[in-house]
């Protein structure tokens, strides 16, 4: 448990001041509607890592893992 909060610790850290982050600031500012501009980042975000892992998983299976190795 101790390792989970530490990685989740310094990559919290690492993604603090994130363009991401600053655009859904101005955003929610700009429009006062914090809810829809909150759950597009997180289908976005959910969106981007499916595709990252399915990606992946392609890659790993063209490969196989005598390459990977």
């Amino acid at each position: 448990m101790v390792a989970f909060l530490v990685s989740t610790g310094v990559v919290a850290l690492g993604e603090m001041g994130d363009k991401t982050q600053l655009l859904a600031i101005v955003l929610a500012a700009a429009f006062r509607k914090p809810i829809p501009i909150v759950l597009g980042i997180l289908v976005a975000t959910l969106a981007n890592h499916a595709a990252a892992g399915a990606v992946g998983g392609w890659v790993a299976q063209a490969l196989g893992p005598d390459i990977l190795r």
